[in-house]
């Protein structure tokens, strides 16, 4: 129960420091009456399936993990969004910032 309890507290942890995290325990289903838990996990995002173990990337640039105790989704995007001297944009097809002087905002920042 100790060790349960220390792993709870750690992902809660884990998932303040991150910020944006996403967890989802599995959620029962009663089928003929029973208690199944499932055998896959439900993207977030979108309601797609995938198995156990598995990893994917959302079309809003979190990466997903799935195992039996849930799905678990951090953003793919980190870091510093500051330059001096540049403005950062967040590009969502490529899922990161990119960096424009702030005086010629079409050039990049080197």
């Amino acid at each position: 129960m100790k060790i349960l309890l220390s792993l709870t507290a750690l992902s809660l942890t884990l998932a303040l420091y991150q910020g944006t995290c996403i967890f989802r325990e599995p959620k029962e289903e009663i089928k003929d009456g029973k208690p199944v838990l499932p055998t896959e996990c439900t993207d977030p995002i979108n309601g797609s399936k995938h198995a156990f173990y598995s990893k994917w990337n959302t079309t809003n640039c979190m990466k997903c993990v799935c195992s039996e105790k849930g799905t678990l989704c951090c953003p793919r995007h980190s870091g510093l969004v500051e330059r001096q001297g540049c403005k950062a944009l967040f590009n969502p097809n490529k899922c990161e910032y990119e960096f424009y002087k702030l005086d010629d905002p079409s050039k990049p920042c080197p």
